[in-house]
């Protein structure tokens, strides 16, 4: 049964992500779905673990539930009225592909600071002058899944 109560508390945790723009604490979970904090604290772990997740370290709260992120970032994705973080700009990516919508990812070169967007209209990505660089393989992002 622990598989099943992982997979449903991730399904709600990224439900309420999107629908409210932030991720829901442990014991917002527990309350919606009916049960003891210490079991969906025990899931979150677990999820953690599995890297379906990233929790913050004292707190053991969301920071990021891949691709979104719980706190401010230079990869804002905006959605109509609703905005987003990612961790990086692979994720804000991300967040733009599983909205399915209309989205415009505002950023900023890491060399330079030079204010970069991308948008996404009816699925496809606005034809842009631009390059994405990725200065860590992804082989290795999770040695340090924060920094990355």
């Amino acid at each position: 049964m622990t598989g099943t109560l992982d997979t449903n508390v991730r399904v709600e945790l990224y439900r309420e992500f999107v629908e409210t723009g932030r991720p829901p604490s442990a014991s917002h979970l527990a309350e919606m779905m009916g049960k003891p904090a210490a079991d969906i604290r025990a899931a979150m772990e677990r999820l953690a673990a599995g890297k379906a997740i990233v929790l913050q370290p004292e707190s053991r709260e969301i920071l990021m539930a891949n691709p979104l992120c719980a706190v401010p970032t230079p990869h804002l994705v905006r959605a109509g009225t609703r905005s987003f973080f990612g961790s990086c700009v692979w994720d804000a990516m991300g967040v733009m592909a599983m909205l399915k919508t209309d989205a415009t990812l505002e950023t900023s070169c890491p060399c330079c600071g030079e204010s970069m967007a991308i948008g996404v209209r009816d699925g496809q990505p606005a034809p842009d002058p631009g390059l994405i660089h990725f200065a860590i393989p992804a082989r290795r992002w999770w040695e340090d899944i924060v920094f990355t």
